[in-house]
């Protein structure tokens, strides 16, 4: 039988407007810019859904990176391919196809670890148990 360990830790991220459609989310002292002023204006940085899939491909490799250092594995040419098939009515990504590229020779065992070890990274846990996302609304007065 699972058992699901919910601890109690918790996070929070402040996203703000800044001006038209351009926001910026503040987190741990950086800044990452999302939008734009109008639809005149080049955007200023990703949109909201591309910052997911990043964060889905960072998360991976630095899995991947810590994996590598601690067996002594050259990281030499190490990325990380995030491809999503995309869905309508509800607008939402269905797959993501998560590729981790490497100039290595791995042995097998090697190989099932590397695996074993980018699938328990964090973003990516977070998207396979479905969270639960709760709206609500903190009005003040103008």
């Amino acid at each position: 039988m699972w058992i699901a360990h919910v601890s109690k830790n918790t996070m929070t991220i402040k996203s703000t407007r800044i001006k038209g459609l351009k926001l910026k989310a503040e987190i741990d002292g950086f800044e990452i810019i999302a939008g734009r002023i109008d639809d005149n204006t080049p955007p200023e940085g990703p949109s909201p859904s591309k910052l997911m899939i990043a964060s889905l491909g960072l998360c991976v490799g630095l899995y991947a990176a810590h994996y590598l250092k601690r067996h002594n594995i050259s990281d030499d040419g190490l990325t990380v391919d995030v491809d999503t098939e995309e869905a309508n009515d509800p607008s939402r990504v269905v797959r993501f196809d998560v590729r981790v590229n490497l100039k290595a020779e791995l042995t097998e065992q090697e190989k099932t670890g590397l695996l074993a070890s980018v699938s328990r990274c964090y973003v990516g846990n977070t998207l396979k148990m479905s969270p639960e996302i709760r709206y609500s609304l903190n009005l003040t007065m103008p």
